[in-house]
């Protein structure tokens, strides 16, 4: 069952009931400021009907689609607005209730139930997340928008492995095929022999090494020589061999959001209902990944900034990327150097190191877990600040 957290921001839980097609006066749950927002897709009219009645019997409210009290609409979304007290009744409520409302309860009592501890499981590794963490980009391509060609040769990949490895970073990202808007696919060959000699070298200096492909044959030969993660752009939805051969591996995955292929996906992206289509899509991604012998904690997920998505989409995906923490995973962010930060300082790629890090920072306090940048060493000054700020409080 598809349900997502919305923030109790004013002008989010009004946007998401006039999305459902609630009475206008529905909109009053907005103004209120309730810490709890859960939308539950698709329900039946003869269910949410009873979920609404007995979310007011509970003493908190429920918003659905103005024609599902007289059954004019076979199906509606249905966002719930209350306290976590409230929650707590209408979740033992609704298990006496017929229409498959007790797997409404069901879902309710994982989110009351279920503090977020985020961990990743990468093959025999485990990563916690008590601190933020950098992922460094190497990619190994001649066209990449902002360092096509710097690590084409390999010793210029030897070089800046041991520079990371002097500061302190073990974490790396490494792809063989441009993911920049308009960007060419490449063959499965052209992508091995960019990235194998590479995956061979961090893994054999002893970084955690992430390939960034959403390509099944080529993640199998990765991890084969033993790359941890498979950063795959598609979430899963390009390949579908890509879930088993992770998997197989007990492989960390990265779920990203796209819409359409790179290509063509900055060709007026348009959403209907933006945070929704991304969350849902990304719910698929892991459903996807369940269903081939994944874990839950194999898996983190990334909204896809700058991946079919307009300057506003992405500035709105930052603004409330806090409500991707529901999926109780990871969330890993690729801000840097990109056009949403160019498109309002106005600057070209090589000067947008200072505005890559206000976003990145902002990305940070609104719930990112992993930052992949091209700015190591910048980065790293900010992820110390912020982990130091994040350890500091009153002690009693």
């Amino acid at each position: 069952m598809f349900k997502e957290l919305v923030v109790s921001d004013k002008n989010r839980l009004e946007y998401e009931i006039i999305k459902l097609g609630a009475h206008p006066y529905a909109k009053k749950i907005a103004l209120r400021g309730v810490p709890l927002n859960i939308k539950f897709k698709g329900i039946p009219s003869a269910a949410a009907n009873v979920l609404k009645q007995e979310a007011i019997a509970s003493g908190i409210d429920a918003a659905v689609h103005m024609g599902t009290a007289g059954c004019e609409v076979e199906k509606t979304d249905v966002l719930i607005c209350g306290d976590l007290k409230g929650f707590s009744r209408l979740a033992d409520r609704l298990k006496i209730q017929p229409f498959g409302l007790k797997d409404i309860a069901d879902e309710i009592d994982k989110i009351l139930k279920s503090p977020i501890h985020k961990i990743l499981h990468i093959r025999d590794k485990t990563l916690t997340f008590d601190e933020k963490k950098i992922m460094a980009i190497i990619n190994v391509t001649p066209d990449s928008f902002s360092d096509g060609g710097k690590f084409t040769e390999l010793n210029a990949v030897i070089s800046y492995l041991s520079k990371l490895k002097e500061i302190g970073i073990s974490l790396v990202d490494i792809g063989g095929e441009s993911s920049r808007p308009g960007a060419e696919s490449i063959s499965v060959e052209e992508e091995l022999k960019r990235v194998l000699p590479v995956v061979q070298l961090a893994v054999s200096e002893g970084f955690i090494v992430s390939v960034d492909t959403y390509k099944s044959k080529v993640a199998e030969e990765c991890l084969k020589i033993g790359a941890h993660i498979i950063n795959d752009i598609s979430g899963f939805h390009f390949d579908e061999d890509m879930p088993k051969v992770c998997a197989d591996y007990n492989a960390g995955v990265c779920l990203m959001h796209i819409k359409g292929v790179p290509k063509t996906m900055q060709d007026n992206p348009k959403y209907n209902n933006l945070l929704e289509e991304i969350k849902y899509y990304i719910y698929e991604s892991i459903e996807m990944g369940l269903k081939k012998g994944l874990s839950e904690d194999n898996m983190m997920i990334d909204p896809g900034f700058g991946f079919g998505k307009s300057l506003d989409d992405n500035y709105l995906i930052l603004k409330y990327l806090k409500e991707f923490e529901s999926f109780g995973k990871p969330i890993l962010v690729g801000l840097s150097r990109k056009s949403m930060v160019g498109g309002v300082i106005e600057k070209p790629v090589s000067e947008r190191v200072v505005g890559s890090k206000i976003v990145e920072t902002i990305a940070l306090l609104n719930g990112a877990d992993i930052i992949r940048t091209h700015d190591v060493e910048e980065s790293l000054d900010m992820m110390k600040i912020f982990n130091f700020y994040n350890r500091v409080g009153f002690k009693c």
